[in-house]
């Protein structure tokens, strides 16, 4: 989460892109160990940030303006398909096939960049004054998520 900038309810997706990218750099020059420690940073990155928003911002969301047109339902499940992508990414990784590894790397980039262009508009759309006048409790709810199990399952 973007804590400190004026807009805290705006992510930093791009680190996220940054990170693939230097795993397919690293996989396209055949280190693979190096590749799979990228991916796996950027997959304990990405479920900390899914925890936030499942556990946190959404729950919030709703509580302050329902869902009645399933936006955030809808946030949850375009979660669900990245949990999906990631998970085929992990797999083929183990196999070092850079081009298998392309071919799932590509798929995850155009979701991750939707998804995100999606929840960033929302997030903006959502925040009333309420959740506006609520920050550093909801930050510290952000935070403190850091420090528990989480909920979604990731199988790899």
């Amino acid at each position: 989460m973007n804590s400190t900038s004026d807009n805290w309810l705006v992510h930093d997706h791009h680190k996220y892109d940054a990170v693939l990218d230097d795993c397919e750099m690293a996989a396209d020059v055949g280190e693979w160990k190096n590749a799979k420690h990228l991916f796996q940073k950027f997959a304990s990155d990405l479920k900390l940030h899914m925890r936030m928003e499942d556990e946190v911002l959404y729950p919030l969301f709703i509580e302050e303006n329902g869902d009645p047109d399933g936006v955030i339902a809808h946030l949850s499940e375009e979660h669900d398909y990245l949990v999906h992508l990631v998970h085929d990414l992990a797999y083929i990784i183990k196999s070092n096939d850079f081009d298998h590894f392309l071919d799932c790397l590509e798929p995850l980039h155009v979701a991750m960049k939707q998804h995100s262009e999606h929840e960033e508009k929302v997030f903006l759309n959502m925040a009333n004054q309420s959740i506006l006048m609520q920050r550093d409790e909801i930050i510290e709810r952000l935070n403190a998520i850091q420090n528990k199990p989480g909920g979604r399952i990731w199988d790899f």
